[in-house]
């Protein structure tokens, strides 16, 4: 079946965003399902005029999710939430949500449906609240869509991320940059477009079907190699200190009680194991992506917390 319209779920997310530009030039007719139509504005001028269309969509209600799949020949779910608040659960949006997505796409005769999920969602040992969520999630849309095809992020980067700005921003008011625990954990942060560009490759190419994909960078870090390396590109000289988990868990937990918390007990843990793609994975290599390296993309937008402000740059030797 040849793909005309597509539908993405979260597109007015970071990465959801970060999908949309990638598909764009390839000539779909994108529908944006979003909650909140209003926070898809900025990302319609991705495409030509009238290419993006923004539809408000509710994943608690199946007749929504229907009618936001209807007509499409694709679909893309990389709807999510970072922490829990009112009737937005993670069992609600992630796992109930994907159920609502794979069986409206098999309902309406979807040819390929893409869910984004994340490393360590094959985890069925873990008990994160968060985890265990991605994990149903990733078995309700096979349950559903038994043809879908799973991209698995690590930690996403870009403009806009959370956690490069966030320690930026840490670093940049803070007299050190904390990290959690020993900060030996490791990451493979992998750009937002890079992302994108698996979207869109896998949907181009059918044998991706009923696949896994695991989505990092080129290199591998720990966290405080990663403070490191923003305490660099904002050219601050401050210590990397480890805060104990128990203490952030504590702090998380206050935190949560703000009306956006800038962090939460789940995501502390998440920082405290390993989020790399494991060997013989199937990767953007696989897609014919070649990963961008962070050093490449984050001196394009940390550098408003440089002293001074992003214009305060060193002149060359």
């Amino acid at each position: 079946m040849d793909i005309k319209q597509v539908t993405v779920f979260g597109g007015s997310g970071f990465v959801g965003r970060a999908i949309v530009r990638a598909l764009a030039p390839q000539g779909y007719q994108i529908r944006v399902a979003c909650r909140r139509v209003e926070l898809a504005e900025p990302i319609r001028t991705a495409g030509d005029v009238g290419q993006v269309v923004a539809m408000r969509t509710n994943l608690r209600m199946p007749q929504s999710v229907a009618a936001a799949v209807a007509g499409s020949q694709a679909v893309i779910n990389a709807a999510g939430i970072p922490f829990q608040r009112g009737r937005q659960r993670y069992q609600a949006v992630h796992v109930e949500g994907a159920r609502a997505i794979a069986e409206a796409a098999r309902a309406a005769g979807v040819a390929r449906l893409v869910h984004v999920s994340g490393l360590g969602a094959d985890d069925r040992s873990s008990r994160n609240p968060f985890i265990r969520s991605k994990v149903d999630a990733e078995d309700a849309i096979i349950a559903g869509f038994p043809d879908a095809t799973i991209l698995r992020p690590s930690v996403v980067f870009g403009p806009g991320d959370a956690v490069f700005n966030r320690m930026a921003k840490i670093a940049a008011m803070a007299p050190f940059l904390p990290v959690i625990g020993s900060g030996t954990a490791k990451v493979q942060p992998v750009y937002a477009g890079d992302v994108g560009a698996a979207a869109a490759a896998v949907l181009a190419r059918p044998d991706t079907a009923r696949s896994v994909f695991e989505l990092g960078g080129p290199r591998v870090y720990s966290y405080r190699e990663l403070a490191a390396l923003v305490l660099h590109e904002i050219d601050r000289d401050k210590r990397v200190i480890g805060v104990p988990a128990g203490l952030m868990k504590l702090a998380g937990w206050f935190a949560e009680f703000a009306p956006v918390p800038p962090f939460s007990r789940d995501q502390v843990d998440l920082l405290l194991a390993d989020n790399v793609v494991r060997g013989g994975a199937k990767t953007l290599a696989d897609l014919g992506i070649v990963p961008t390296a962070a050093e490449s993309i984050l001196p394009t937008y940390l550098d408003r917390f440089r002293v001074g402000g992003r214009y305060n740059q060193h002149a060359p030797a």
